[in-house]
């Protein structure tokens, strides 16, 4: 039995430090609770910090869609509520088509998105020409969606939890949790450890944002959670002068392009290698993110800065796996963002800090829930 050397108290504790849980901690605060976060590592240290920073409601499930449309709506405010630059552009999404088979795709896609209010467009070879002269010749189309967008991963997870700290939450990093009470069903405490120091937190409420981590702890608690860590890569190039402004990507090359602010270009890979925690990039990682020249052939000549890896967290349908728990009350979930959970870090840490606060969220989350793998 560990023995604790201090004793506190919490309205609510969200576990993982990533931009998801910083989301919640600050819309939490904001209400007036006093939340805990505990991170194991440091702020956005895992996937968020890693990620490519693609704040994108198109070319998503219809099951997300609604969500990812309404926290870009938040994202537009979010530098000015916080006080932060968190370096976020509305420069704008190109998915590529290489052949008819893929341009087909993305017109049923467009179809689906303009008639749930998503603005989309569907571009010939002309119109992309004409809209972004830098891409090479090999492609016959595009969709296009003005809205999406890019933001400094790193910047926003920071932006967040130090928003969060303001308003009033406690950000506690290099602090593992090693334990949870519940008792006739509910949540009653964490047990956590900093450094050699064990202590307890009087909680009714644990959000887990643990990300591909999610499984290990909640095995503890009887639940099984359908989520497998995945690897991304993505190199950074040397500065050159503006090119574009953004989002680019081909999944038929399986590479996808954005623009930093001073110049650089990050280079990510579509495919994943799944089943893995390994953050090594091999070679043939770099042979792959080297396609970027095919897309643009004005990096044909540029060099790569640095690279390095991220570890997604995938659910067997690709969608996250947001609200309660069935059978532990006080225990909700928020992760296996399959690699496309940047953008909705805001809308969800609202959407959550409803449930916590109001007893329900203002949008439907329900085909979201956990209970949906009850067969898996």
């Amino acid at each position: 039995m560990m023995s604790q050397s201090r004793t506190m108290g919490a309205p609510a504790v969200i576990v993982g430090g990533g931009l998801v849980g910083c989301a919640i901690a600050y819309y939490l605060a904001r209400r007036g609770l006093r939340p805990v976060l505990l991170e194991r590592a440091s702020i956005g240290a895992e996937a968020s910090g890693r990620s490519a920073g693609g704040v994108r409601a198109q070319c998503r499930d219809r099951r997300e869609r609604h969500l990812a449309m309404a926290s870009i709506k938040l994202w537009q405010g979010l530098e000015s509520q916080l006080g932060f630059d968190m370096e976020y552009v509305q420069g704008g999404n190109i998915r590529l088509a290489a052949d008819e088979e893929r341009m087909a795709q993305l017109a049923n896609e467009a179809e689906e998105e303009l008639a749930d209010g998503l603005e989309v467009e569907v571009w010939n070879r002309e119109q992309l020409r004409r809209r972004a002269p830098y891409l090479s010749d090999m492609f016959i189309g595009a969709k296009y969606c003005a809205t999406d967008g890019i933001a400094n991963p790193i910047l926003a997870t920071w932006g967040l939890a130090w928003g969060a700290k303001q308003a009033g939450a406690t950000l506690l990093t290099h602090t593992e949790v090693v334990g949870v009470e519940v008792q006739a069903g509910q949540v009653v405490a964490i047990l956590a450890r900093e450094g050699g120091n064990d202590f307890r937190i009087e909680t009714p409420r644990l959000i887990h944002t643990g990300g591909a981590w999610t499984p290990q702890f909640s095995q503890e608690l009887g639940i099984h959670i359908p989520v497998s860590p995945a690897r991304n890569f993505i190199g950074v190039t040397q500065a050159m002068p503006p090119l574009f402004t953004e989002f680019v990507s081909s999944h038929d090359l399986r590479v996808y392009l954005r623009p930093a602010r001073k110049g650089h270009i990050h280079i990510g890979g579509v495919a994943t290698s799944v089943g893995t925690f390994d953050k090594l990039v091999p070679s043939e990682a770099l042979r792959h993110l080297a396609r970027g020249a095919l897309i643009v052939p004005a990096l044909e000549h540029s060099s790569f800065l640095r690279t390095w890896a991220g570890t997604l967290a995938m659910t067997p349908d690709r969608l996250p796996i947001i609200g309660p728990v069935d059978g532990i009350h006080g225990y909700m979930l928020a992760t296996g963002f399959s690699g496309h959970g940047f953008c909705l870090a805001p809308i969800v840490g609202r959407l959550l800090c409803e449930w916590v606060v109001d007893g329900e969220p203002s949008m439907p989350l329900d085909d979201l829930r956990l209970s949906r793998f009850a067969d898996v």
